[in-house]
Protein backbone atom coordinates (compact mmCIF):
# COMPACT_ATOMS: atom_id res chain seq x y z
CA UNK A 1 0.00 0.00 0.00
CA UNK A 2 1.21 3.51 -0.70
CA UNK A 3 2.49 5.74 2.10
CA UNK A 4 1.09 9.23 2.58
CA UNK A 5 2.47 12.09 4.66
CA UNK A 6 0.21 14.72 6.22
CA UNK A 7 2.26 17.87 6.77
CA UNK A 8 0.33 20.31 8.96
CA UNK A 9 0.55 24.02 8.27
CA UNK A 10 -0.69 26.88 10.42
CA UNK A 11 0.91 30.02 9.05
CA UNK A 12 4.28 29.94 7.34
CA UNK A 13 6.12 26.98 8.85
CA UNK A 14 4.82 23.48 8.15
CA UNK A 15 5.10 20.71 10.69
CA UNK A 16 6.38 17.75 8.73
CA UNK A 17 4.85 14.34 9.22
CA UNK A 18 7.91 12.14 9.66
CA UNK A 19 6.11 8.78 9.94
CA UNK A 20 3.39 8.89 7.34
CA UNK A 21 0.62 6.35 7.07
CA UNK A 22 -0.12 3.55 4.64
CA UNK A 23 -3.50 3.88 2.95
CA UNK A 24 -5.15 2.19 0.01
CA UNK A 25 -5.56 5.28 -2.18
CA UNK A 26 -5.48 9.05 -2.52
CA UNK A 27 -9.22 9.06 -1.77
CA UNK A 28 -8.54 7.23 1.50
CA UNK A 29 -5.89 9.86 2.33
CA UNK A 30 -8.46 12.59 1.67
CA UNK A 31 -10.96 10.94 4.02
CA UNK A 32 -8.25 10.52 6.68
CA UNK A 33 -7.22 14.20 6.65
CA UNK A 34 -10.85 15.29 6.58
CA UNK A 35 -11.52 13.30 9.75
CA UNK A 36 -8.32 14.56 11.39
CA UNK A 37 -9.24 18.18 10.62
CA UNK A 38 -12.69 17.66 12.14
CA UNK A 39 -11.13 16.22 15.29
CA UNK A 40 -8.60 19.08 15.54
CA UNK A 41 -11.16 21.86 14.94
CA UNK A 42 -12.42 22.21 18.54
CA UNK A 43 -8.92 21.90 20.04
CA UNK A 44 -7.72 24.73 17.81
CA UNK A 45 -10.65 26.91 18.88
CA UNK A 46 -9.91 26.20 22.56
CA UNK A 47 -6.34 27.41 21.93
CA UNK A 48 -7.74 30.56 20.30
CA UNK A 49 -6.40 29.54 16.90
CA UNK A 50 -8.49 30.06 13.79
CA UNK A 51 -8.85 26.58 12.20
CA UNK A 52 -9.77 28.18 8.88
CA UNK A 53 -6.12 29.25 8.58
CA UNK A 54 -4.83 25.69 8.95
CA UNK A 55 -4.30 23.05 6.32
CA UNK A 56 -2.82 19.64 5.64
CA UNK A 57 -0.40 19.23 2.75
CA UNK A 58 -0.78 15.61 1.68
CA UNK A 59 2.35 14.13 0.10
CA UNK A 60 3.20 10.78 -1.43
CA UNK A 61 6.08 8.47 -0.51
CA UNK A 62 8.47 10.67 -2.54
CA UNK A 63 7.27 13.73 -0.59
CA UNK A 64 5.59 15.09 -3.76
CA UNK A 65 2.57 17.25 -3.02
CA UNK A 66 -0.65 15.47 -3.97
CA UNK A 67 -3.19 17.94 -2.63
CA UNK A 68 -3.81 20.53 0.05
CA UNK A 69 -6.70 20.11 2.47
CA UNK A 70 -7.66 23.49 3.96
CA UNK A 71 -9.52 23.10 7.26
CA UNK A 72 -12.12 25.50 5.82
CA UNK A 73 -13.46 22.46 3.96
CA UNK A 74 -14.70 21.05 7.28
CA UNK A 75 -17.16 23.94 7.48
CA UNK A 76 -17.87 23.92 3.75
CA UNK A 77 -18.77 20.23 3.92
CA UNK A 78 -21.10 20.84 6.85
CA UNK A 79 -22.92 23.68 5.09
CA UNK A 80 -23.39 21.88 1.79
CA UNK A 81 -24.63 18.33 2.23
CA UNK A 82 -25.95 17.81 -1.29
CA UNK A 83 -24.99 14.29 -2.40
CA UNK A 84 -23.74 15.38 -5.83
CA UNK A 85 -21.08 17.72 -4.40
CA UNK A 86 -17.51 16.43 -4.38
CA UNK A 87 -15.01 18.22 -2.14
CA UNK A 88 -12.71 20.53 -4.08
CA UNK A 89 -9.62 18.93 -2.54
CA UNK A 90 -10.70 15.54 -3.87
CA UNK A 91 -11.14 17.03 -7.34
CA UNK A 92 -7.67 18.58 -7.08
CA UNK A 93 -6.21 15.29 -5.84
CA UNK A 94 -7.82 13.40 -8.71
CA UNK A 95 -6.51 15.95 -11.23
CA UNK A 96 -3.02 15.80 -9.69
CA UNK A 97 -3.05 11.98 -9.77
CA UNK A 98 -4.14 12.02 -13.42
CA UNK A 99 -1.39 14.50 -14.29
CA UNK A 100 1.20 12.37 -12.48
CA UNK A 101 -0.02 9.27 -14.30
CA UNK A 102 0.30 11.09 -17.61
CA UNK A 103 3.87 12.13 -16.81
CA UNK A 104 4.77 8.57 -15.80
CA UNK A 105 3.30 7.13 -19.00
CA UNK A 106 5.17 9.68 -21.15
CA UNK A 107 8.44 9.04 -19.28
CA UNK A 108 7.99 5.29 -19.69
CA UNK A 109 7.33 5.68 -23.44
CA UNK A 110 10.43 7.86 -23.82
CA UNK A 111 12.50 5.35 -21.89
CA UNK A 112 11.32 2.44 -24.04
CA UNK A 113 12.12 4.39 -27.23
CA UNK A 114 15.62 5.21 -25.96
CA UNK A 115 16.11 1.57 -24.94
CA UNK A 116 15.12 0.36 -28.43
CA UNK A 117 17.56 2.86 -29.96
CA UNK A 118 20.39 1.70 -27.70
CA UNK A 119 19.66 -1.95 -28.53
CA UNK A 120 19.66 -1.17 -32.28
CA UNK A 121 22.99 0.67 -31.96
CA UNK A 122 24.44 -2.21 -29.96
CA UNK A 123 23.26 -4.71 -32.58
CA UNK A 124 24.80 -2.61 -35.37
CA UNK A 125 28.06 -2.36 -33.43
CA UNK A 126 28.19 -6.12 -32.92
CA UNK A 127 27.57 -6.68 -36.64
CA UNK A 128 30.41 -4.29 -37.55
CA UNK A 129 32.77 -5.97 -35.09
CA UNK A 130 31.88 -9.40 -36.48
CA UNK A 131 32.80 -8.32 -40.01
CA UNK A 132 36.21 -7.00 -38.90
CA UNK A 133 37.27 -10.21 -37.20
Amino acid sequence: MPRFYFDYRQGEEPLRDMQGIELASTEAAYLEVSEAAQEMWSDLLKKRCDPRRCQFEVRDANRELLFIFPFQEVIDNCLDRTPARRPAALDRATAAAAATTGRVVRANDEFLLALRQVRATLSDSRALLATKI
